[in-house]
């Protein structure tokens, strides 16, 4: 890092929200982004029918199960550079290689594997094709993602996320308008339905990579090469901070896998509507995600520099500022769930059962929030194990369970208020890890505070 830009982060240490939204707002735009263009993606597609409608979300489900493991990375890779003082850009490159190698090996594997998942799964042989061609689109961005993930920690290290956002907001542009092209077959584009979608959405992807690697190009100060010495000695710190988000993100993923697996004994009805939530809620939890970035960098920074007061008040901001914006996100929602339910879905009956399960699920996007940014904060400390631990608990073995027995009772409106149960108690103990962290820096500052 630059002098310029350790200056520039030194200036941005007073834990405020003028110094907090520079950093969390082009994050959370740039996630929310995402969101809208998934969701855009969702409506033209609806456009074409149930069957493709229902391909796709099987395709995309399965893609996100990938994504996940490539998000988990990022977050692992995240914590580690956020704690480092001398050799962020050499693991910059090396988490980069390393990222890049894991989704070519997730991509080859999606690939070869991704009808026989689908067969087992899906007995209608219409859906199971086109659900097979749509995910394979899909997969050969995958190596697009972490580098963006990688571009996106780089500028946010340095204090310049916009030069990120700018970027990712060009690319969500694009991708919707590319993805019109090749669905609908426009401005002499082939018509390539529900696949044009997931073909639109990686073409995208590529075009950003090109655009962060000239913006890159074009600065002063650019990531230095690891050596083969720190790469030797590196491999292993990056390994150990990277396993367990990975596994926990994945855990996540496979826990929807069967969370909709037993929404489908509800009906074909209810799985259709639970999709459409499902993508709505993006658009209310991603700008904590973007939080959640921004907690890595900021409270990271404090953390390193051992400045107890700063990193608690940094936590307590960001997770504040976190909540109250799901708050309203998710206040917003529910009082246009109407509007929104009619644009993303054509049956009535979807509307209806779509737009009575929004407003429960976003109080359970609100609780998300705090597990999200709590979640990443934690994993700062080292205890990156027992978030994976606590957090694939309550999903495992209190809302699936939960979710099995009492569904087929109780019908489709108590597996949303299941979604703020088991969230609640996963946002409780993390709070309770957290606060009990920064009472135990406060102990050992509390003798230097008495003398001064």
């Amino acid at each position: 890092m630059s002098n310029s830009e350790a200056a520039h982060l030194d200036s941005s240490n007073e834990p405020k929200l003028t110094n907090l939204w520079p950093i969390a707002l082009p994050l959370s735009g740039a996630m929310l982004s995402q969101a809208l263009v998934s969701l855009v993606d969702t409506a033209l597609v609806g456009h074409l029918g149930g069957l493709a409608l229902a391909s796709v979300s099987i395709g995309s489900y399965l893609v996100f199960i990938l994504v996940a493991i490539v998000t988990g990375f990022g977050t692992g890779w995240h914590s580690l550079i956020s704690r480092q003082t001398h050799s962020q850009d050499e693991l910059m490159v090396l988490g980069l290689v390393y990222g890049v190698l894991i989704c070519v090996g997730l991509a080859i594997t999606g690939t070869y594997y991704i009808h026989g998942v689908i067969d087992f799964f899906v007995i209608d042989d219409r859906l199971n094709s086109l659900a097979a061609q749509y995910a394979q689109a899909r997969l050969w961005g995958l190596p697009a993602i972490v580098i963006s993930i990688g571009a996106r920690i780089y500028w946010s290290e340095r204090g310049s996320p916009w030069q990120y956002t700018k970027i990712i907001l060009l690319v969500h542009f694009t991708n919707a308008l590319i993805s019109y092209g090749l669905v609908f077959g426009v401005a002499g584009l082939p018509a390539l339905g529900a696949v044009g979608a997931g073909i639109g959405t990686s073409i995208a992807l590529w075009l950003g990579v090109l655009l962060q690697l000239i913006l890159l190009l074009r600065q002063s100060q650019r990531p230095k090469f690891a050596t083969a010495y720190f790469i030797h000695k590196q491999s292993l710190l990056l390994l150990k901070a990277t396993w367990a988000p990975m596994l926990q993100q994945l855990v996540f993923a496979l826990h929807l896998a069967v969370f909709l697996w037993i929404l489908s004994q509800l009906g074909a009805s209810a799985m259709a509507a639970s999709f459409a939530v499902l993508n709505m809620g993006l658009v209310m939890i991603l700008p904590a995600i973007g939080l959640g970035q921004a907690a890595l960098t900021l409270v990271g920074t404090a953390m390193t520099k051992q400045n107890i007061l700063q990193t608690q008040r940094w936590s307590q901001l960001i997770l504040q500022t976190g909540l109250m914006a799901a708050i309203i996100i998710s206040l917003s929602a529910a009082a246009m769930s109407p509007w929104l339910t009619q644009w993303l879905l054509v049956n009535r009956e979807l509307q209806q059962l779509a737009s009575a399960a929004l407003p429960w699920y976003g109080m359970a996007m609100v609780l998300e929030t705090g597990i999200i940014i709590l979640s990443r904060m934690v994993v700062l400390t080292g205890s990156r194990v027992t978030v994976l631990i606590l957090v694939s608990a309550s999903q495992w073995l209190v809302f699936l369970p939960l979710l099995a027995w009492l569904a087929p009772s109780y019908g489709f409106m108590l597996v949303w208020w299941l979604h703020i149960g088991y969230r609640a108690l996963s946002v409780l103990l993390l709070w309770l890890i957290w606060r009990q962290y920064i009472k135990s820096l406060l102990i050992g500052l509390k003798p230097s505070l008495n003398k001064a």
